[in-house]
């Protein structure tokens, strides 16, 4: 018998397939067949050759099907990619054509969005972060899928507790120079000193304290009409809208710009008679009318019971402060009848009680405008727009006497305090955007850090341990206030 040769024709092949009792119903798939089976199936070792290469391609195939599945799981890997790279292009696309071409920073997803403005109005132009790289999504494998995933969260887990540290910073700095301007104001109205440098009388009543006002709005407004387009570059347009457009928010601000104008009025007076930490105190009650009022206007969501004990711990301190005032007062007048003088710290109790009522008024009206989509920048604007008008007013029917101090000092004093101010609003502003309503926790720390930056002015302050407890307990209850809010 002549040997087979394996180099077999495929017109062969085709041959032996069409022969009878080779067809495909009657034979198992080659591939479930062992050498003994070939042997039996096979009538001739031409078709046991064809049936071992059958076997042998049917393992190729089967092969290549795999290579094809995992070629196939790569390439949805890939496109889910690719698709996740065209949205992200398409959205900064949205953003640039919404902010004149200016994308988005990465950074700002941790800050809080102030009222009136929208996402792409928070946009950074990339001219101010130089070297900042462009990420794009990489084909990757699981594992480093997973490392990618870890290094990011770690990196929003530093930005977030950067952006913190900075804002607590900024609202610390705030504290502090509102409580130096009220140890400023206390000197002006009783006459001394800082730090050894003579302050000069300026005196205790309504006017001086209006004159003070003035000053400081002369200062705040001409340098935040300045920097209003770079902090918020919808400035002018959100004012015009307002005045032609929308009549109740501008009575609206104008009223709660009357409010601001009749709290700061009545503090400065109240501080000049008794002194910068009994009259920050009693403006830092507010919280005792801002919460019945933000309920009756339904702004106000059900107070926890951390809220409640806040505002018990507030109440308690404000009734220790004042307490030795009235006391006094109750003791002169027993005894040697009551006078005019002796009625001096009592009046200045209510004012700062009356101050603190119409702040509260002020931030309500506030909050409902922001609530209204109104800027911070533009409101503050109106509203101490609204203060210079008053205060102008009220100047020009009460003429201002200097009895105590060159009207070149009370012009120098005036100016520094409405400079302090004004950088007290601006990191305030900067830390409104990066911690949010956090910033009210440590604002309510004034009362405690006036208590101490009033020993660093003449006179001195003379409190009795349960002043110093009241003071304390109103700190303290504000400072859980703002953190149950700010959360």
């Amino acid at each position: 018998m002549k040997p087979v040769n394996p180099a077999f024709e495929d017109d062969d092949i085709q041959q032996s397939l069409n022969q009878p009792g080779s067809s495909d119903a009657d034979l198992p798939a080659p591939s479930d067949l062992d050498d003994i089976q070939l042997s039996s199936l096979a009538d001739s070792p031409l078709e046991r050759l064809k049936l071992r290469y059958a076997r042998q391609l049917n393992k190729d195939i089967e092969r290549l099907e795999a290579t094809k599945a995992a070629l196939q799981t790569d390439i949805d890997a890939l496109q889910a990619e690719c698709d996740q790279l065209a949205a992200q292009l398409a959205s900064s696309i949205a953003l640039s054509d919404g902010a004149d071409g200016e994308p988005t920073c990465p950074e700002l997803r941790h800050q809080p969005r102030l009222p009136g403005e929208s996402e792409a109005s928070m946009a950074i132009p990339v001219a101010q972060r130089p070297g900042t790289p462009l990420e794009l999504p990489i084909p990757a494998t699981s594992e480093q899928r997973r490392q990618q995933a870890m290094q990011l969260q770690q990196a929003d887990a530093d930005v977030q507790s950067d952006t913190l540290r900075r804002g607590l910073v900024l609202s610390a700095i705030a504290t502090i120079l509102i409580a130096w301007h009220y140890g400023i104001v206390a000197a002006l109205g009783q006459g001394g000193s800082w730090l050894g440098l003579p302050i000069g009388e300026l005196g205790a009543g309504f006017v001086p304290a209006v004159a003070l006002l003035w000053l400081r709005m002369l200062v705040m407004i001409p340098a935040l009409v300045f920097l209003a387009p770079q902090l918020y570059q919808a400035t002018w347009e959100d004012l015009q809208s307002w005045v032609y457009t929308r009549d109740q928010i501008t009575l609206l601000l104008v009223v709660s710009g009357l409010a601001l104008f009749l709290s700061q009025a009545f503090i400065y007076q109240s501080i000049s008679l008794i002194g910068a930490p009994i009259g920050a105190t009693l403006l830092f009650l507010y919280p005792l009318t801002v919460i019945p009022l933000g309920a009756v206007l339904a702004q106000e969501t059900k107070i926890t019971q951390v809220g409640l004990l806040a505002i018990v711990a507030i109440a308690m301190g404000g009734l220790l402060t004042a307490r030795p005032a009235f006391t006094s007062v109750l003791n002169s007048g027993l005894d040697t009848g009551l006078e005019a003088g002796s009625a001096l710290p009592s009046t200045a109790i209510w004012l700062g009680v009356l101050a603190s009522v119409c702040f509260s008024f002020y931030i309500v009206m506030t909050n409902t405008a922001y609530r209204q989509q109104c800027h911070p920048i533009p409101t503050a604007i109106v509203q101490f727009s609204v203060v210079a008008v008053l205060s102008s007013f009220i100047l020009l029917m009460r003429p201002l006497e200097l009895p105590g101090i060159s009207w070149l000092g009370f012009a120098g004093w005036g100016i520094v305090l409405g400079i302090a101010m004004l950088l007290v609003y601006l990191v305030s502003y900067g830390s409104l955007r990066l911690i949010g309503a956090r910033t009210g926790a440590i604002a309510a720390a004034v009362p405690l850090v006036t208590l101490v930056i009033a020993w660093f002015f003449t006179p001195q302050p003379s409190l009795e341990i349960i002043q110093w407890t009241g003071i304390l307990l109103v700190s303290v209850g504000g400072i859980a206030l703002g953190n149950e809010k700010g959360e």
